[in-house]
């Protein structure tokens, strides 16, 4: 029988998302069987983890979204999300076996491939890196090029600190990135790295505009990405497939509702998200078209580009970032691009 924490929360979620009631019920109805109580706890359904770059947030609702509507569970998952902040070695962490996923973006994931590490890329969750620099809507900056010369806060270890310099020529006074907003209020000359989705929402309550300059402009353009360790995937590539494919419903659900219920349980998890702040998150993802990229250019939620990605590991090669060179054939689980075809359509 299901404890009362699960009852509550199937009768939230079916309250909140009708088109799941068959779902739901098959659930409730395994639950309620003695002979089937395995099935509610989880014991034949295959246990996997997977590990966040941040704290929960609108920038991963769309997996919260798939634990949140069941759809894990309707593709034989059990999946814990794990958060984290500043985890360096998460793709250490996927490659080792100590965790099944991770997300983050192509550029590390491929470096760390040209590493060594035994890994491979699943989909695209966000066809484009919400990245950016931010300057006062003050500024004389209009473009990356007008950085040339200037103060900027950022972490000098991101990819894109080497292609502004070697691709574009541009080379700011670089300021390590420490998070906070004080010196980027106190100056309006200065510029700082951010999230578009993210700091300008606490600048904008303190009555600051900001003028943003997206670095996915620049030509260097990674995805964000889901992936697993080559094993994981040659040995599972059934779990592998429905973790994809929920995951993909996931994003799609959640681009297409107003995210109060999926915004409503992130609270729970982080209480700093707010209902404003998670409005102005989805809001600017959507503006900016993060999650399904631009139709006219052929990128649909999930979907790889062999063009964009090809020029991906020439930009990382050409900035001596990669230890050896990659085979794009190989370092992608291009069989699970059918499951994004879907969405392209």
């Amino acid at each position: 029988m299901a404890n009362a924490p699960q009852m509550a929360r199937l009768l939230r979620i079916f309250g909140l998302k009708m088109r799941y009631i068959t779902i739901i019920s098959l659930f409730l109805m395994f639950s309620c069987s003695p002979e089937n109580s395995d099935v509610a706890k989880g014991n034949e359904k295959t246990r996997v983890t997977l590990q966040t770059d941040w704290y929960p947030q609108p920038e991963h609702a769309g997996f919260y979204t798939a634990e949140l509507d069941l759809l894990f569970q309707a593709n034989d998952l059990e999946v814990s999300i794990r958060p984290g902040a500043n985890i360096r070695n998460i793709p250490q962490m996927v490659a080792t076996g100590r965790i099944e996923f991770g997300i983050g973006t192509s550029d590390n994931v491929f470096a760390a491939i040209s590493r060594g590490a035994p890994l491979i890329a699943l989909f695209p969750y966000f066809q484009r890196d919400p990245q950016c620099i931010m300057v006062h809507e003050s500024s004389d900056v209009f473009s990356l090029e007008d950085l040339d010369g200037r103060v900027l806060m950022i972490n000098p270890g991101v990819a894109y600190v080497q292609y502004l310099g070697k691709k574009l020529g541009v080379k700011p006074q670089l300021v390590p990135l420490d998070y906070s907003l004080a010196r980027f209020i106190a100056d309006p000359e200065f510029a700082q790295q951010c999230f578009l989705t993210s700091e300008p929402y606490y600048l904008k309550e303190q009555g600051i505009d900001v003028r943003l300059l997206p670095l996915a402009n620049s030509g260097f353009n990674p995805y964000r990405i889901a992936y697993t360790s080559r094993d994981f995937y040659e040995n599972n590539r059934e779990v592998v497939r429905a973790f994809t494919a929920a995951s993909l419903e996931g994003w799609r659900t959640y681009m297409e509702s107003d995210g109060t219920a999926v915004h409503a349980y992130l609270a729970t998890l982080n209480p700093q998200q707010t209902p404003a702040f998670t409005s102005f998150t989805k809001q600017a993802m959507e503006q900016y078209q993060l999650i399904s990229g631009t139709r006219d250019k052929g990128e649909s939620l999930g979907k790889f580009d062999r063009q964009r990605l090809s020029l991906h590991l020439q930009h990382l090669s050409e900035l001596q970032l990669l230890d050896r060179e990659l085979d794009i054939e190989t370092v992608v689980a291009w069989e699970l691009q059918d499951l994004a075809q879907v969405y392209a359509e």
